[in-house]
């Protein structure tokens, strides 16, 4: 078959739907890489800034080690002692989840290509709710021991988190993750036995359909023999 009858030959519907979906989104694709350059910067910095003071932290908890051992350990957390056992397991679980989802957020940045997958995009969204919340949660359980206080910080930090999943529509980024990650989940929503909108159900198409097309030109490039060898034999056999 030669070129000009590879070219007449009309482009199938999956082809068309594909290249439908792409053109689609290529516009938030773009933007969602624009947003993604600009906010990078400042995510570094809270990130930065979370695993300092989480390590700094972790290495000195509030009020300190016992430096004796009159009915104590030396070396201990004084906070661990007594009545506030708890309070002390409370600082630590949420200084730790801070500081790994610090570091978690830094392995992240590295890769160059992350812009380019929206379920990267999702993670890292709710990696840095995570990261913020624990910081919140770390500082109400080691700043004061008074119940009062404690019940005025939770509240206002549960307000704010509800603020903050509204502004940043993170229940929107859980179920692109789902559905993306999950195969099966997907099938439903294509089949129409999940409450998911069409706009969600067409941006997890399109997303991975571009997965798919990465996967593909990395191949190509990681193999450019092969693809010289299929381009000559087509060649010979016009």
């Amino acid at each position: 078959m030669s070129d000009d009858d590879r070219r007449a030959v009309p482009p199938s519907r999956e082809e068309l739907r594909e290249v439908s979906i792409s053109d689609h989104f290529d516009k938030d694709a773009a933007e969602t890489k624009e947003w993604f350059k600009e906010m990078r910067g400042w995510l570094t910095l809270l990130a930065t800034l979370a695993v300092s003071v989480t390590y700094q932290a972790g290495l000195n908890p509030p009020g300190g080690f016992w430096q004796d051992s009159n009915g104590h350990v030396a070396g201990n957390p004084v906070l661990r002692d007594g009545e506030s056992g708890r309070r002390y397991l409370t600082f630590y679980y949420f200084n730790a989840t801070a500081f790994m989802t610090s570091l978690m957020i830094f392995v992240m940045l590295l890769d160059q290509q992350f812009y380019r997958s929206e379920t990267k995009l999702s993670l890292l969204t709710l990696t840095a709710m995570v990261e913020v919340m624990s910081l919140v949660g770390a500082y109400i359980a080691g700043s004061t021991t008074d119940m009062l206080n404690s019940i005025y910080a939770i509240v206002l930090t549960v307000f704010l988190f509800v603020c903050a999943i509204y502004t940043t529509r993170l229940p929107s980024a859980l179920c692109f993750i789902m559905l993306f990650m999950s195969p099966p989940l997907y099938w439903l929503a294509e089949k129409g036995w999940l409450p998911v909108t069409e706009h969600m159900r067409k941006s997890v198409e399109a997303a991975k359909l571009r997965e798919l097309k990465e996967e593909k030109k990395m191949r190509a490039e990681h193999n450019p023999w092969r693809s010289r060898r299929r381009f000559s034999c087509s060649c010979c056999a016009c």
